[in-house]
């Protein structure tokens, strides 16, 4: 979701380079890559090791959730070509599903800022137990919408996400803003979602039947 189909690296960035700061923590831009891709756990833990305990994980998760939660639900950026092509899947009869390693109180919070949104399903962070960089999140959404995990397309832009998306055996396309990700079988890599129409994805659909063996 942040960094993938909204434009929402920046803000997440601003709300933490703020918090550390009012906290005595200057947050540089390699601890904002550190904690690219999420889960929320794994930075709220690493803010705390840099405030020396200061704060606890759980302490700083809650200010980042409510202060995300409140910048999100009351603008949400779009990545360019992002609703374009998410309301070409829709016009198509295709389901589709948002998920986001983030909580389920922040995906709520850019559902209710989104003034247009075709998402057949959504799944956050504690809707299951494990989210990413395990492949629960996407198998979950795959049982909700009623679809063949291994027939499902899933674009994703961090090193976290993309393996989660790898483990669940879907085929995937990256978008990666701020990491360099290799093309493999099943994985490829795109630069926009102003790149691609949904000519692209039925194209892929037929590259994911020859990868997976199933045509010659």
């Amino acid at each position: 979701m942040d960094g993938l189909f909204l434009d929402s690296e920046p803000q997440w960035h601003e709300a933490e380079t703020l918090m550390m700061r009012e906290n005595g923590y200057d947050w540089k831009p390699e601890d904002q890559l550190h904690c690219l891709g999420g889960p929320l756990r794994r930075v709220a833990e690493y803010m705390s090791n840099c405030l020396e305990g200061r704060k606890s994980p759980t302490e700083l998760e809650a200010m980042i959730i409510a202060e995300m939660t409140d910048r999100l639900s009351r603008k949400v950026p779009l990545m360019p070509g992002a609703l374009a092509i998410s309301k070409a899947i829709h016009g198509s009869g295709t389901k589709q599903g948002l998920v986001s390693a983030s909580p389920r109180p922040i995906v709520d919070g850019v559902l209710r800022g989104m003034s247009e949104k075709y998402f057949d399903v959504t799944v956050g962070a504690g809707d299951i137990e494990r989210t990413k960089p395990f492949p629960d999140p996407y198998l979950h959404a795959a049982k909700l919408l009623g679809v063949d995990i291994e027939q499902s397309l899933i674009f994703e832009d961090s090193p976290t996400g993309i393996t989660a998306a790898v483990a669940s055996g879907a085929f995937v396309v990256a978008i990666p803003h701020y990491v360099e990700i290799q093309e493999q079988p099943r994985l490829k890599v795109i630069a926009s979602f102003e790149d691609i129409t949904f000519a692209d994805l039925e194209k892929w659909a037929e590259v994911n039947q020859r990868e997976l063996g199933r045509l010659p």
